[in-house]
């Protein structure tokens, strides 16, 4: 049941039909029924593991309140991640072990038989375990109580608008949310309208356009010289933002119209003048979560140079992990990594600051960032390391690029020119989001403004937009 979908829009109509129209007792029951109704579409037996987790970590935190000794709370938290990362690693990592054992073997003269075990993965697991596994962080260094009521705890985990691909959200944040009563409002359902709105375009506008064009340069790199393979990781590049972006920014709409707030995902990434800051704007739950949960544990930068560059590197390498069973998110992880640490280096010792201007700074900073992100997303969008290899190679080698090309890749002048309209608008909000936000503001609370601006966005999507169903990018991780 895909946000981007007639299926999701009956559903929520519904949904929100049950939700506000039953007595108001009756919320948390019609929330939590939804949000396995919502995931179980997709395999009932998804279901089944995702009440799995919700059991073990109510039932772990409560041991641990109820601990009389920091060994007892100590072992409840160690079973909870045991679990929780156990099976994450079993159905997203073991078959990719499995293959890596086997050609290791090879090539030490050991032939085995190809194996694999076959194991779906559940969609949304790598987004609910973090979650999961950041409560259960959060009881034990008691920055949080644990949650008595099962109920409570249980909307917590599979709350549908966030529940596959984020954001992550905190226990701190989210609990409170589900112990009040929620009504519908006229400056909810605005402003989760213009998030879906919003949302869909950066989806079905952009992100759905320029996909058969990465797809096919990606499918077979030896095919296409270096202008192509430009035009396909700046494509990705925008593919990728506008798909995710677009996910949080629906999942936060649709949460708005209920009366919840989720946090803001994204904050125009490609605008950032450092890859520090790229990160800070990019997948903002995540990289908060593997701040809090991994960096500031390894000892975060107060151990030195050397210590920080080390725990910059774990925490990009597992972040690579994260993303998929594959060698080139490992790459891409690590590139990040040897980037982050080379930018802190050359700023503390160099210190630029003392002889480049402001806006000198920011646009060589620029060019830095942009540079190491559009090498990333080569890796990150490639189907092996040697693809990647390449993919780089070729951009040695330039050429002219054919407008017959592009049109068999899926971009004939209509969708030329109407994706060029659809980023001059993406462009436009982005950068009023970035640098002039209360222009934005101001132009919100002209009358008419707001109400014109979302029907001309909704009449844009039905005439412009790609339809059918066109999974999010993150489903996978």
């Amino acid at each position: 049941m895909l946000f981007n979908s007639f299926e999701f829009l009956a559903f929520f109509v519904a949904f929100l039909m049950l939700f506000f129209g039953l007595p108001k007792r009756t919320q948390p029951i019609v929330l939590l029924i939804a949000s396995y109704v919502f995931y179980m579409s997709w395999r009932p037996s998804f279901g089944l593991l995702l009440a799995l987790t919700t059991a073990v970590d109510y039932t772990t935190a409560l041991m641990m309140a109820r601990s009389r000794t920091e060994s007892g709370r100590k072992a409840a938290m160690i079973l909870a991640l045991s679990i929780n990362l156990g099976i994450l690693a079993t159905v997203k990592y073991l078959d990719f072990l499995i293959a890596n054992s086997i050609g290791a073997a090879g090539l030490f003269g050991y032939v085995i038989p190809d194996y694999a075990l076959g194991l779906a993965l559940p969609l949304g697991i790598s987004f609910y375990t973090f979650q999961s596994v950041g409560y259960t962080l959060d009881v034990y260094y008691r920055k949080v109580e644990a949650e008595r009521d099962f109920l409570t705890y249980a909307q917590y985990v599979s709350f549908f608008p966030q529940l596959i691909a984020g954001p992550i959200e905190r226990a701190g944040h989210m609990l409170p949310q589900f112990r009040v009563v929620h009504r519908l409002s006229f400056p909810d359902l605005s402003a989760g309208l213009f998030l879906i709105g919003y949302g869909l375009f950066k989806k079905m506008c952009i992100a759905d356009v320029v996909s058969p064009v990465v797809n096919g340069i990606y499918a077979n790199p030896e095919q296409y010289w270096g202008s192509y393979q430009l035009l396909a990781v700046v494509l990705f590049a925008i593919q990728i933002y506008c798909d995710f972006s677009g996910y949080s920014d629906i999942a936060r709409g649709t949460a708005r119209i209920m009366g919840f707030d989720l946090m803001i995902n994204f904050r125009q990434p490609y605008f950032a003048s450092s890859l520090n800051e790229f990160w800070r704007c990019w997948h903002v739950s995540l990289s908060s979560w593997f701040r809090d949960y991994l960096f500031i544990p390894l000892g975060g930068s107060r151990g030195g140079e050397w210590t920080t560059a080390r725990n910059l590197m774990i925490v990009f390498a597992v972040s690579g992990i994260w993303h998929g069973a594959a060698w080139t998110f490992a790459a891409w992880g690590v590139l990040h990594g040897i980037g982050l640490v080379l930018e802190r280096a050359f700023t503390r010792t160099v210190r630029p600051e003392l002889w480049l201007g402001a806006p000198a700074r920011r646009l060589f900073g620029w060019v830095w960032m942009i540079a190491i992100v559009l090498a990333g997303w080569v890796f990150f969008r490639s189907t092996s390391l040697g693809n990647a290899f390449v993919a780089f190679r070729s951009l040695g080698d330039f050429g002219p690029m054919s407008y017959g090309t592009l049109k068999m890749l899926g971009l004939s002048s209509v969708e030329l020119a109407m994706l060029g309209v659809s980023l001059l608008i993406l462009f436009l909000v982005d950068f009023l989001l970035a640098f002039r936000p209360q222009r934005l503001r101001a132009l919100g609370e002209i009358r008419w403004l707001p109400t014109g601006a979302g029907v001309a966005l909704a009449y844009y999507i039905i005439l412009f937009g790609i339809f059918g169903h066109a999974e999010f990018i993150y489903f996978q991780f």
